[in-house]
């Protein structure tokens, strides 16, 4: 994730340029944004001796029949349905083809590069090889430079575009380093303390903890008992089941996973606080089964909301809502190169670390760590097994990756489909703006910047626009509501806006076609195109909704109440999980992809015709009858979804 600028402008010892055979390029990737962050350096010029790492992610086989492939495994009308592949399947049967490897390596040698530094991954994946900066240049046909981020300093090594021969392109599917820029992982949570203060619990009297070496004392608030009468501003765990139908887990026979970034951690006593005042059928000390992946560590140096908050609701309301059913947390990156979500893909998934080209150092964290204090071990790949349900609760624009990065990882969600993984993400906290409440200055943000969110074009996330994931938006109980299961909850308007829109970057799959027309036909926006993409051909989102707001969390030794699609994901995978139980006790399979059963069977969902997702200036998306983008098909009625998952082989 880190490169040293400082090699690139002072350089080493070169290596030898053979001139390249003319032949014909055309463009193969151009950057179209974040140029609001960046800028070229011109005090700084770079030696053309100095050594560049390069990666070149070769095109798979059968990608275009992926989509085919996943929806004969996770259709609710296959005869295969629940029939999920292998791993090593999966790996044989998108493993690029010997064409591809052979046309590749033989324009690299015809343009100079000596097949002697040419290396292969073992799965014959991508290929590497360290070129110059002259080399490059002749190469891909570009000019790289220094760029500055404006906020943090950080320099980067970059090109506006590039291109390769017309009969190669086919093969690659993008290089690096050359247009990408960092990217990071974002939390999509916020919180409000009661009036500003913690909230005290009858009949536990608690002390705040605080990270300083001096305690202090909460405040006493009025004493508070949860209970269903209380719910529109009181969200538990029991309000959940009264709101969907649905009771403790008793069989354990599944498996749960949420995944977590680094320093983001969880705090044991903060699990216990929770559990004394909402879960006690739950021991104190019960935490999730850890995976620590790429140096990661359950962090308690730094406490904090912004460090806490996010695992400590995601991993309460798992483990409350699925017990006792343990649940696995996915710990992901070191303290200093932090990590993406291909980080954790490639944990779970040997084939994905060397596939289309591996991580890219400018967006992935690479390791061994060379910086100090960073992990010296080597990255894992496919060291732990991918859970049945995974819920993730972070998230970045469309607008911040390049389209062939995120296709890449899309991709692997159709993988893990076909593996029997259900993905979930949260759709985001900002409306119809993006993960930092920031819109775009151009149509379908191609070729803009992105502001302050205050005006502009509608800015999609991802990876909720994948159509391989389940994207999980947010709803909240209506004010002095009666918490039933027949009565229906509103859009979440509450300190949050449930995310949701449509694709700059995926085209509509077929299993949402149905429901995305009638949307369009019966409730189509006022908004042009210029706002939005209207093209009515491409992915909408979110798919379902849950609750996200007023959920009573403990972090950092009191309790407070949170709001987000950070909640709704964890609460919406833990019903699968719960259904995943029941099937597997029947000797079925688990559920996998589920996005053409929730889609089949819209009576599932309890229908949400009431809010909107304000941001960019508008009024965002409203709430309407049937599908709509933003609380999606809406939210869960578990028998009925039970019913429906029971019926299939």
């Amino acid at each position: 994730m880190k490169l040293s600028v400082l090699a690139f402008v002072t350089g080493f010892a070169a290596i030898a340029l053979a001139a390249p055979a003319p032949v014909s390029h055309v463009v193969h990737e151009k950057r179209e944004t974040q140029m609001n962050k960046w800028s070229r350096r011109s005090d700084l010029k770079l030696n053309g001796d100095a050594i560049i790492p390069m990666s070149i992610g070769l095109t798979q086989r059968n990608l275009d029949s992926g989509y085919e492939f996943l929806m004969d495994v996770s259709h609710p009308t296959s005869p295969n349905y629940g029939k999920h592949w292998t791993f090593d399947k999966i790996k044989e049967r998108f493993a690029p083809s010997t064409t591809t490897i052979a046309a590749v390596k033989e324009w690299l040698v015809d343009s100079g590069i000596d097949s002697e530094r040419i290396k292969m991954s073992k799965s014959l994946t991508w290929i590497k090889f360290d070129v110059t900066v002259e080399e490059a240049e002749s190469l891909l046909q570009t000019e790289y430079g220094i760029y500055t981020h404006a906020t943090t300093g950080k320099d980067h090594l970059a090109c506006e575009s590039y291109s390769l021969p017309a009969h190669i392109r086919e093969h690659v599917d993008f290089i690096t380093p050359t247009v990408h820029f960092d990217a990071t992982v974002k939390l999509e949570k916020k919180r409000r303390d009661l009036e500003g203060r913690s909230l005290k619990i009858k009949p536990v009297t608690q002390v705040k903890e605080n990270p300083n070496p001096i305690a202090e004392l909460a405040v006493q608030q009025p004493q508070v008992t949860f209970s269903l009468a209380n719910c529109f501003t009181y969200i538990t765990p029991d309000c959940l089941r009264a709101l969907y139908n649905f009771t403790n887990g008793t069989l354990a026979q599944s498996s749960y996973g949420i995944v977590e970034y680094t320093p983001q951690a969880y705090l044991q006593s903060d699990l216990n606080l929770f559990y004394s005042n909402l879960q006690r059928q739950i021991s104190s000390g019960t935490g999730p089964t850890v995976d620590l992946i790429d140096g990661a560590i359950v962090q308690t140096t730094t406490q904090s909301f912004s460090y806490n908050g996010e695992s400590d609701l995601d991993l309460q309301y798992a483990i409350a809502l699925v017990y006792p059913q343990k649940v696995t947390l996915y710990q992901t990156g070191d303290t200093v190169e932090g990590a993406s979500f291909n980080n954790f893909l490639d944990a779970i998934d040997a084939s994905y670390c060397t596939s289309g080209g591996g991580d890219d150092a400018t967006y992935d964290g690479i390791y061994p760590d060379t910086a100090s204090g960073g992990y010296k071990g080597a990255a894992n790949c496919g060291t732990f097994a991918p859970t049945s349900v995974i819920s993730t609760s972070y998230g970045y624009n469309e607008a911040d990756l390049p389209a062939a990065y995120e296709v890449r990882q899309c991709n692997e969600y159709m993988k893990l489909g076909l593996a029997g993984v259900t993905v979930l993400y949260s759709s985001g906290d900002n409306g119809v703006a993006g993960n930092s409440a920031e819109c775009c200055t151009s149509a379908k943000c191609a070729g803009g910047t992105l502001n302050s969110g205050g005006s502009g074009t509608f800015n999609p996330s991802f990876p909720g626009t994948c159509p391989y994931i389940t994207a999980v938006g947010a709803t909240q109980i209506k004010p002095n509501t009666a918490v039933t299961a027949t009565n229906p909850e509103e859009a979440c308007e509450t300190v949050i806006y449930s995310g949701g829109g449509f694709s700059n970057v995926f085209a509509m799959p077929s299993y949402q076609s149905s429901a995305i027309s009638t949307y369009f036909t019966s409730h189509k926006p006022s908004y042009t195109a210029t706002q939005y993409n209207n093209s009515q051909t491409v992915r909408g989102f979110p798919d379902v909704s849950a609750n996200g707001a007023n959920y009573v969390v403990a972090a950092d030794g009191s309790l407070s109440l949170v709001y987000g699609t950070s909640a709704s994901a964890p609460v919406f995978g833990s019903i699968i999980t719960l259904i995943n139980e029941q099937r597997i006790a029947a000797g079925k399979s688990a559920v996998g992809f589920i996005n053409p059963t929730l889609y089949a069977n819209p009576g599932a969902f309890t229908d949400i015709t009431t809010g909107g997702n304000q941001g960019c200036g508008t009024a965002g998306f409203t709430s309407v009858a049937g599908w709509d983008p933003v609380t999606g098909l809406g939210t869960p009625k578990y028998p009925v979804l039970l019913a429906a998952f029971m019926a299939l082989a």
